[in-house]
């Protein structure tokens, strides 16, 4: 790919807003917006061209200044396309070009914070651009015109979010679903126990079966039933692999429609097609279960039973049943590969320091101690460690390169003003990775998190895995539900050891680890 073909792509989602009416937003929210403008003392209001940055040239934008630099940029890699710009510039890095609306990088957490704060009331993020166009094209008009919380903005976007963020976030509402993933988890050990025996280690293919765990895990959360993933020698043309398959082919092609050059926009191009043709499929999958747990549930009546997340939303007032569809849609189409990347991460980290997994053991077996039965909250309210190694997972492995937010007032920035319409990129992974914030910052250290804070205070903006503000991912606290039910029932169980080569990021839309997961088990007595 040429560098010209790279900028194109670099700023693909800083696009001018298509919705600017103010969500309507309550009064906490609103107190929010009272956003901090980083001033400096030492000297007057600079303009943003002012801002470090690739030279500009007429019509060319700065495209000719960074073909003559010689940098290059690696859709697997797009994190150090990045990095070499904040490198070269500094922590706060301006790009214009000829193609695309301006905006700048920053890595520094008070200028997140004061980004994240400017937007509150309307957090445009205009991406997934490729999907919104498929959905809004679809011939049958099958979502009627509106594309969900991934690809909406302004008053559309605050609509759904506002109805949907107190079913799908509500602590008791999460908790109620614990039992039945405790339960999916417990059976996914016994595959993982087996596969041990079988091959002497994890198999070469383990993220695909991490993949399976955690369809399972969102199908009975989202779906209310089981999908019959973790069923044995699963064949490939079963539904269960069809959806896992076709999530891997949308995320592979929305990395290239997405982050590559938006000829889509003019002709289909061939990632274009694919992610129409995949996400077509994946639709009528979905759609198919949906309608069989709807006939199931109105089988069985409410009397004497909570309801479920699913029939939470559908009584909702102001949420229409396709409302409903594309939000149980998308969280499968989110809930696959993202939290089980993360378990991925994670367990590598623990195999590589047995230090860290023996502690976590030891948190575990005390809180654990004696118990038979399932898991509740209380237990996982009890693992601090826990959460700190996957806080520390996270951070070291973040699954997203950052958050984008198009101005709609001016912000100032050390006393750069950054004019209303321009965007400001956080580079939240990089800025996790910074010794600034986090002392001895290669090191795994979850420690870092824990309530004394024995490495010093972090900055509340420094890591923000799951984003901020009132666009904060929407499914947080049932991903982490999974991940804590997850990592509990395998430190419970197994200590873990890892013998190959170092593993890295590779970008594709999520990041994703470079190696296959090829863990040794050991049982623990």
């Amino acid at each position: 790919m040429s560098l010209g073909d790279a900028m194109l792509l670099v700023w693909r989602v800083a696009r001018r807003p298509l919705l600017t009416t103010p969500c309507l937003v309550t009064a906490r929210q609103k107190s929010l917006d009272a956003a901090p403008q980083i001033k400096r003392k030492d000297g007057a209001l600079r303009s943003v061209r002012e801002i470090p940055g690739p030279p500009t040239f007429p019509l060319l934008g700065c495209l000719p200044s960074l073909v003559a630099s010689g940098m290059t940029f690696n859709l697997k890699r797009i994190h150090k396309f990045f990095e070499g710009l904040i490198h070269k510039y500094g922590p706060i890095v301006r790009i214009e070009t000829a193609q695309m609306p301006p905006g700048v990088l920053v890595i520094n957490a008070d200028h997140t914070e004061a980004m994240i704060r400017a937007t509150m009331d309307n957090p445009i993020r205009n991406g997934f651009l490729s999907l919104k166009k498929i959905r809004l094209e679809m011939e049958d008009d099958y979502f009627e015109g509106k594309t969900g919380l991934l690809s909406e903005n302004g008053e559309e976007w605050w609509r759904v979010r506002s109805k949907v963020q107190t079913p799908m976030m509500k602590p008791k509402n999460v908790a109620s679903y614990l039992p039945q993933v405790d339960q999916i988890t417990l059976e996914f050990i016994e595959r993982m126990a087996f596969f041990q025996a079988k091959h002497g280690e994890m198999p070469h293919d383990f993220q695909t079966e991490l993949y399976k765990w955690a369809l399972e895990s969102v199908g009975v959360v989202a779906l209310n039933r089981r999908l019959g993933c973790l069923t044995p020698d699963l064949p490939g043309d079963s539904e269960p692999m069809r959806l896992i398959g076709l999530v891997s082919d949308l995320f592979h092609n929305l990395n290239l429609t997405e982050f590559g050059v938006h000829t889509w926009r003019i002709f289909p191009t061939r990632p274009y097609r694919t992610v129409r043709e995949k996400h077509t499929a994946f639709l009528r999958l979905v759609d198919s279960n949906i309608q069989e747990t709807e006939a199931l549930l109105l089988a069985q009546g409410r009397e004497d039973r909570e309801a479920t997340l699913m029939e939470s939303l559908l009584m909702t007032p102001g949420l229409s049943r396709k409302d409903v569809i594309t939000l149980i849609l998308d969280m499968i189409l989110a809930g696959i590969d993202t939290t089980s990347h993360s378990i991925g991460f994670t367990l590598y980290l623990l195999a590589r320091h047995p230090a860290v997994q023996t502690k976590l053991q030891e948190e575990v077996d005390t809180v654990l101690r004696g118990h038979e039965g399932p898991l509740t909250a209380q237990h996982l309210a009890k693992l601090s460690y826990l959460k700190a190694v996957i806080k520390e997972s996270l951070r070291i492995f973040p699954l997203v390169l950052g958050t984008i937010r198009t101005l709609e007032k001016d912000l100032i920035l050390d006393n750069y003003v950054i004019p209303k319409n321009w965007s400001v990129l956080s580079m939240n992974m990089l800025t996790g990775w910074e010794e600034t914030y986090f002392p001895r910052a290669k090191e795994f250290l979850p420690e870092r998190w824990l309530r004394h804070k024995p490495l010093g205070p972090i900055h509340p903006y420094a890591s923000l895995p799951f984003g901020a503000g009132v666009r904060m991912c929407i499914g947080r606290r049932l991903a982490e539900q999974e991940m804590y039910i997850f990592l509990t029932r395998v430190m419970q169980r197994f200590t873990l050891d890892y013998k190959y080569e170092d593993i890295d990021i590779i970008t594709s839309l999520v990041c994703i680890p470079s190696q296959p997961l090829r863990f040794n088990l050991i049982e623990r007595t």
